[in-house]
């Protein structure tokens, strides 16, 4: 039975009997103490990974305390650039404004060479119209001379030099209008650039950060089913251990039974032999009282017989009575073998049952060592279980206090997404507002630029052949002078 079948989580047999019983519990409790320490070294291996994780967490929160830093720094930068775009654009206005002014014509000729640089296709382009201007004026020129019978050449010259001034007043009003336009076309132009740098980098930031989060949940995921896992099993190996303290247990009670048993049986028995010693000396004693006295009562009537008998009887009769005598007496010595020979044997059935008790007892002593064995077992099992549980309730505060730290991370990334939303719209406004012009409102000037631009889209649009008087416009530059002869006509 011992070797039938398998010990089932700590089984133990009760019965002292069997083969191998206490070979199988050892072998199965050196299979739990495995297992127990390959649960520990899970624990310690999880409690490092762990350890691993959070660091990696911590040096995950550094970086985007630098990013943090980073990203202010170049919303500053990016401010006080507004601010120095702003400042130039309060410079050109008060520069446009001198020029405005007929006092301080000569002082707003002054443009910095980054103006310069920009205003040099604008004056190469009225250059070119300056000079068809000219071929024009000559063309004039020639024809007044032709038709110089009309008395209308003071007329044309007249004309001609109105064209040219208002032309010149022109173009100054364009490059006035164009270096406007350029300027804040250049403004708008950097604080779109600012802006969607701006945007990117939040949507960079976010993206990061839910990335960040997301790697984050799952590896809490990760170590939250490990951590289930590793507490299944110690629950299990809990439980086998319950299992077998109360196997030991009981054992226990069997064998402390199985003592008293033992010592209340050992004492019977001592206290029956004793008695029975008492009882044979008795009986022997009363036997030989017995024997003595018949032997005296014996000797006494045999020899009244025999002095009856000798003084009645002849010779011949005495030896026959003789012969009777030595026949009892065979036949008692008979009895008293039969006696000594019973009386051996159940001394040796006695001596039998004393060593097999004596058996018994080295056997249960056996037992109360194995006992002994399982005691200590039982006490480091005890020890590993605290331990474990230590390691345990450590393990679920170390659990506990990662989650907290996530909470807070969670938060501080939100409040910074809030930040730097906040300060986005907060630097958007102030550039909104920087721009604005003096009297208006933030809902007012995008018109105002737009229809500056439109209004400059449409002064450069004017058609190239058109009538400076009517502003009719025509074809070719043959049916304009002709019909500048007539209109001035």
């Amino acid at each position: 039975m011992a070797t039938g079948g398998p010990i089932m989580n700590g089984d133990i047999p009760r019965s002292p009997s069997q083969p191998g019983t206490l070979e199988e519990t050892l072998q199965q409790m050196n299979i739990l103490i495995q297992e127990n320490r390959d649960l520990k070294e899970a624990l310690r291996q999880t409690n490092l990974t762990m350890k691993e994780r959070f660091e990696g967490l911590a040096v995950w929160r550094e970086k985007q305390q630098e990013e943090r830093v980073f990203l202010e720094s170049r919303l500053e930068d990016a401010r006080v650039h507004m601010e120095a775009l702003t400042l130039q654009n309060q410079e050109l206005s008060s520069r446009k404004g001198e020029e405005l002014k007929p006092s301080g014509a000569t002082g707003g000729l002054l443009v910095r060479s980054v103006e310069l640089d920009a205003l040099r296709a604008q004056v190469a382009r009225l250059q070119a119209e300056k000079n068809d201007l000219v071929a024009l004026n000559s063309e004039l020129q020639l024809k007044a001379d032709q038709d110089s019978n009309d008395g209308s050449f003071i007329e044309i010259i007249t004309v001609s030099v109105k064209r040219n001034t208002q032309t010149h007043r022109y173009i100054n009003k364009m490059r006035r209008t164009h270096v406007e336009e350029a300027t804040v076309s250049q403004l708008l132009q950097s604080l779109r650039n600012e802006t969607q740098r701006s945007e990117q980098l939040q949507a960079e930031l976010q993206s990061s950060a839910a990335s960040e989060v997301e790697n984050m949940k799952s590896q809490m995921m990760a170590l939250f089913k490990e951590l289930q896992q590793a507490q299944s099993k110690l629950d299990e190996a809990e439980g086998m251990k319950k299992n077998l303290q109360d196997r030991c247990r009981d054992v226990e009670q069997d064998v402390a039974t199985l003592k008293a048993q033992l010592m209340e049986k050992q004492v019977v028995q001592s206290e029956n032999d004793r008695l029975k010693l008492q009882l044979d000396s008795i009986q022997a004693q009363n036997r030989m009282e017995q024997r003595k006295a018949g032997e005296e009562r014996y000797e006494a009537m045999s020899m009244d017989t025999l002095q009856r008998e000798i003084e009645f009887y002849p010779p011949h009769h005495f030896f026959i009575c003789f012969l009777k005598i030595y026949l009892e007496y065979s036949k008692l010595a008979e009895e008293m073998q039969q006696q000594l020979t019973a009386a051996e044997e159940a001394l040796a059935a006695k001596q039998e049952t004393i060593d097999r008790m004596k058996q018994e007892i080295f056997q249960k002593e056996k037992e109360l060592e194995t006992i002994s064995v399982f005691q200590a077992q039982a006490e480091v099992y005890s020890s590993d279980f605290y331990a474990e549980r230590a390691a345990r309730e450590k393990l679920h505060e170390e659990k506990e206090r990662l989650a907290t730290q996530l909470e807070y991370i969670k938060k501080q990334n939100t409040q910074m997404q809030e930040e730097m939303d906040s300060l986005g719209r907060r630097s958007l406004n102030e550039m909104q507002r920087r721009h604005v012009p003096l009297g208006g409102s933030p809902h007012g000037a995008g018109p105002t630029i737009v229809g500056r631009g439109t209004d400059w889209q449409h002064q450069g649009n004017i058609p190239e052949h058109a009538c400076p008087k009517c502003n009719e416009i025509l074809p070719d530059l043959d049916s304009l002078q002709i019909h500048i002869m007539d209109c001035i006509n």
